[in-house]
């Protein structure tokens, strides 16, 4: 490849790393590593793909994620509906976390664009799809949308990205630690009590006390991956809850602490990727919001756990790092973004 760099291959080691802790952690015992496999092979084949399809056309990428997703809104409108089992992820919240990565893609999409008129066009569906998250009722995901969006409408006037990175790091960083703390606090009267006064709701709460406890009762290899509703009390006593609700606790609870640092480890690579980027400082601008809001969604939700959006999040952040293709170039060399 003709991007590979030494930031690269480590990050090849970090995924390889990954993959082997997963088996290492289901040996001998009752675990289920094929859905985590499974998923860390959608976003990691999304970013090769993004990486490769964004050296040849920044557009293609970002084009392909927005007009799949206002396809697909078109196809389910009943997506738009609210409802907590809508099509065709069949969860509203996952439903919100692919059309916030939409609005990243449009605006990564607007700053390609070949001419004014187009970029105003595009910046008009990142606008409508902002409003179709709201309509998902998702919460996280159209916070996460109505982020990425100034961060689309003013990157041009960025100049620093590694600050930009910084913080979103840092913005990553404060929602994960704060759904540890919330968890071993909801294991506690009061802390239950106060987290629930805070908006969030109780069932989540108790199932990051469960994410912790069992983190702390299994911190080698976890409970096995795939184990974590077998083994929550929270869990196993509702039918309706699937995960942990925290791609952060789900990790350590299942996979002990070498496993949540896998993860850690994965998570801060993108970051660094980022910041080395070869990318105008716009597009690594708009790729790093995008990234944020998935990577904080996940930290409260178990969005992580659909592949359609690990894929979508894979291909934009791969063309974000992904080198510039000649007509860019071009175009920054006029003094374009």
């Amino acid at each position: 490849m003709r991007y590979l760099s030494r930031l690269d291959l480590l990050g090849t080691g970090v995924v390889a790393t990954t993959a082997m802790w997963a088996l290492v952690a289901a040996a001998n015992r009752a675990g289920e590593p094929a859905a985590f496999l499974f998923a860390l092979s959608a976003v990691v084949g999304g970013y090769v793909l993004g990486r490769l399809l964004g050296a040849r056309s920044a557009l293609l990428p970002p084009a392909v994620v927005a007009g799949a997703v206002a396809g697909m809104l078109m196809l389910w409108p009943g997506a738009l509906s609210g409802d907590a089992t809508a099509p065709p992820l069949h969860y509203g919240n996952a439903n919100g976390a692919l059309v916030a990565q939409a609005v990243g893609a449009a605006c990564l999409a607007a700053l390609v664009a070949a001419s004014d008129r187009r970029r105003g066009e595009i910046l008009l569906l990142a606008g409508l799809l902002v409003l179709a998250a709201f309509a998902t009722r998702s919460v996280a995901a159209a916070v996460g949308a109505l982020v990425v969006l100034p961060a689309g409408l003013l990157s041009a006037a960025v100049r620093r990205k590694g600050t930009v990175v910084l913080v979103s790091a840092v913005c990553v960083v404060g929602v994960g630690l704060g759904t540890v703390v919330l968890g071993a606090l909801g294991t506690r009267t009061g802390g239950l009590e106060g987290a629930a006064e805070a908006g969030l709701t109780e069932r989540r709460v108790q199932l990051w006390g469960d994410g912790v406890h069992l983190t702390k009762r299994h911190p080698l290899r976890g409970t096995g991956p795939g184990m974590f509703v077998t083994n929550s009390p929270t869990a196993s006593s509702d039918a309706d809850v699937h995960s942990a609700h925290s791609l952060w606790l789900r990790q350590g609870a299942e996979q002990g602490l070498p496993g949540a640092l896998c993860l850690v480890a994965l998570v801060g690579w993108v970051y660094v990727r980022l910041w080395r980027s070869p990318q105008p400082v716009a597009v690594v601008v708009v790729g790093s919001a995008t990234f944020t809001a998935f990577v904080a969604q996940a930290s409260i939700d178990y969005v992580a756990e659909f592949p359609v959006v690990l894929v979508a999040v894979g291909l934009l952040t791969g063309a974000a790092t992904a080198g510039p293709d000649p007509e860019l170039r071009a175009r920054l060399a006029r003094g374009g973004v």
